[in-house]
């Protein structure tokens, strides 16, 4: 019976070391504090161009989509607009690269380039929609020393005085001010656009905001027209008057919010009230901007 008692003894003693071992384990291990993962890797940089729009407005389809191709030296060569909504074409081009300097459209449209790749000259037609019976339409345009436009002419038929003259105005690099003028009879004004950026944003490779840019809205977010904004816009106001009696004739007021920024630094989102700016139609409503990024 004693040893009987000396087994249970010993049984017992065993079972107590190995139960006090685990729990002592338990507790070390409880207080280990673990090696923290290492940070997330940020974004590589990317260098992003505009490659289109799209406007939902109506639906779950766009009323605009605007898309844009490029060749492998990241060159446009194709700008299509479509109408989802109502499934129709509202616009397409194929853009040639016929020199150094020149980008042919068609057999009546062509750009020319200056030493900068910027658009200097825009050969159009009136009406391109009866171009062998429309008057012939050159747009010209000037670019100061940083880089900025600051002027555009409009003649017609070859005419030595522009029809039309517009002055861009700059506050530290944004477009404030855009007056266009009759200048073929006393700069009699025409249109008059004042523009306001939000200051606390800041983004790259953003949408030009020439308010006039009725002959260009569908090339300038492929085409260089000078350096870009860096910031969207807030509120833009653009008046038109008859040059013949100086007399209000209508006002476009738009606004502009709910922008939103990629980790890279460009804008993916914002929403256009009020009126449509159509020289800048590009950017209405809910209006998604879609990027090609290398």
């Amino acid at each position: 019976m004693k040893s009987n008692n000396c087994f249970l003894l010993l049984f017992v003693l065993i079972i107590s070391a190995i139960c006090f071992s685990c729990s002592k384990y338990n507790n070390d291990a409880a207080i280990i504090t673990p090696t923290p993962p290492p940070p997330p890797i940020p974004p590589s940089p990317k260098t992003c161009m505009i490659a289109g729009f799209s406007q939902n407005n109506s639906g779950n389809k766009p009323e605009f989509f605007m898309s844009i191709a490029f060749n492998g030296n990241q060159n446009p060569t194709r700008i299509s607009v479509f109408d989802s909504a109502a499934n129709s074409q509202l616009f397409s081009a194929n853009l040639t690269y016929a020199s150094a300097d020149s980008i042919r459209i068609d057999a009546y449209q062509y750009f020319k380039l200056d030493n900068n790749k910027r658009v200097s000259r825009f050969f159009t037609k009136q009406n391109m929609k009866k171009p062998t019976s429309s008057d012939n339409y050159l747009y010209e345009y000037t670019y100061n020393s940083d880089g900025y436009l600051t002027t555009k002419n409009l003649y017609v038929n070859g005419s030595l005085t522009p029809l039309y003259n517009t002055t861009y105005t700059y506050t530290n690099g944004l477009l404030t001010s855009c007056l266009m003028v009759a200048a073929s009879a006393g700069n009699k004004k025409i249109l008059e656009s004042s523009l306001t950026y939000d200051e606390s944003i800041s983004v790259k490779t953003m949408f030009y905001t020439f308010t006039d840019g009725f002959e260009s809205y569908y090339f300038s977010p492929a085409m260089n027209y000078g350096i870009r904004p860096a910031k969207p816009p807030k509120q833009i106001t653009t008046k038109f008057y008859d040059p013949a009696n100086n007399k209000l004739l209508d006002t476009w007021t738009s606004n502009y919010s709910g922008y939103t920024v990629d980790g890279n630094g460009y804008l993916t989102y914002g929403i256009a009230s009020g009126d449509q700016q159509q020289g800048m139609a590009n950017f209405f409503g809910k209006t998604i901007f879609l990027y090609q990024c290398q």
